[in-house]
């Protein structure tokens, strides 16, 4: 039986994907597949993501109201871990064969056919095997009781502060951002 190694690359310091990640090499190595993880700095991540120096990397969907259609034309960005992804895909979906199908499938104007030709992209997709959905994500959002109004957007950095209503206290309200940027600054 051939030796398999796979290179794993994981953000440094995201606490979440390296559980799953320790998860996901628990259960090859039982089947004999040897992970080699690398945890990265965000540069270095980045880096050998666009590179496609990796076997194996966590990524997201862009989520509601961009799937498919934006995150899939995303495939085609050179600077998206999904280009490198995709390099060496076998026939009849090779890379350029899929990024062409997106293409062709952004301009349909019939539901119809949009159906059809997405439902092609993303059958392709599964048979091969590229990504593994393995975990969705919630985004907590915190409010003080002093505030009402607050209903959490659809997207991941969506914050429709605009709807805040102060009830009672202080008309100064800090808002901190679920992102790894710190606060909002004025």
């Amino acid at each position: 039986c051939n030796k398999t190694s796979v290179d794993f690359i994981v953000l440094e310091g995201d606490a979440t994907s390296k559980v799953i990640e320790d998860d996901i090499r628990v259960d090859l190595a039982k089947v004999g597949i040897t992970v080699n993880t690398r945890l990265l700095a965000k540069d270095a991540f980045n880096t050998a993501m666009v590179a496609g120096d990796f076997n194996m990397a966590f990524s997201e969907s862009w989520g509601a109201p961009y799937d498919p259609q934006a995150f899939a034309a995303s495939w085609a960005t050179k600077d998206e871990a999904y280009y490198a992804a995709l390099k060496g895909l076998p026939a009849p979906f090779t890379r350029a064969v899929l990024l062409q199908k997106v293409k062709d499938a952004l301009v349909q104007e019939s539901e119809a056919a949009r159906e059809t030709a997405w439902t092609e992209i993303l059958t392709a997709m599964h048979e091969q095997a590229t990504e593994l959905p393995i975990s969705g994500k919630r985004i907590p959002a915190i409010i003080n009781k002093r505030l009402n109004g607050y209903v959490p957007g659809h997207q991941q950095f969506d914050y429709p502060a605009h709807n805040l209503r102060i009830a009672s206290g202080s008309r100064t309200i800090t808002v901190a951002p679920g992102a790894q940027t710190g606060l909002f600054s004025a």
